[in-house]
């Protein structure tokens, strides 16, 4: 790619990038000059150097592709709010642009996607560690810190849902099988069963139906002699097991 004779090195209808160029230009002294020029409803501004051989643009690409991206998305770039899906692009002026740009965000080490839209050329990255490690690149350190955070953030949220979520079916688990073994020992109460069962099976009954947010280590310690989990819940499938036989109908 290479500037044609009085052709302007940056062609912007942003007054922000205008000056950014001109101060740029003017610190490398290359004497800018600037006009103005009206576009259907919007203003151009166009600048270039006095006397001088205009960019090389190829070079640059090997030179600073960093630097020759970070101008391109100044001047064409569009990167997504915070809160929304994440996405990256630079409408392109020409398919020469696009294909230099393109050259450049590889160098950098990122592998950008082409389109079109309304027959212009968008160069975009949609993926965020592409994002991510474009950004550094740029020198956007604090947009980098913001989308770290907003991973840092959404990973913690997850986690606790994970957390929630498991600790609401352990729960969920432990009233179910609390319900089903309060109705066998209520059930075995009301009957000559009861005064049948043995006195550490009625004393664990007991437990199990004052207290049956308790989970299995809970009763074992509350017992005397204490139980093991695996005793505690060998003990209620006996008790279940009472149950069960004594609700079969005689034959």
């Amino acid at each position: 790619m290479s500037f044609g004779q009085g052709e302007p090195w940056v062609r912007t209808g942003s007054a922000l990038v205008g000056r950014r160029a001109f101060r740029i230009m003017k610190h490398l002294e290359l004497d800018p000059a600037v006009e103005m020029h009206r576009r259907a409803n919007r203003v151009e501004f166009w600048l270039w150097g006095n006397d001088v051989p205009p960019p090389d643009v190829e070079q640059s690409l090997y030179d600073c592709p960093a630097a020759l991206v970070r101008g391109a998305f100044l001047v064409r770039g569009y990167l997504s709010e915070i809160d929304r899906p994440l996405h990256w692009e630079i409408q392109a002026a020409t398919d020469d642009v696009a294909a230099i740009l393109i050259e450049a965000i590889r160098a950098l080490g990122v592998e950008p996607h082409l389109a079109l839209r309304r027959h212009w050329p968008l160069i975009y990255l949609k993926e965020r560690d592409a994002i991510v490690a474009l950004l550094g690149h740029l020198g956007a350190y604090q947009s980098v810190l913001a989308l770290e955070s907003q991973s840092v953030v959404r990973a913690m949220k997850n986690q606790v849902n994970r957390l929630v979520n498991s600790e609401t079916a352990n729960m969920k688990r432990i009233v179910d099988a609390a319900l089903k073994d309060s109705q066998a020992v209520l059930g075995l109460m009301a009957t000559e069963e009861w005064s049948a069962l043995r006195p550490e099976l009625r004393r664990l009954a007991e437990l199990r139906v004052e207290h049956p947010d308790w989970s299995f280590e809970e009763l074992g310690r509350h017992l005397t002699p204490p139980l093991s989990k695996s005793a505690v819940n060998h003990r209620l499938r006996q008790i279940r097991a009472r149950w069960r036989q004594y609700q079969k109908p005689e034959p």
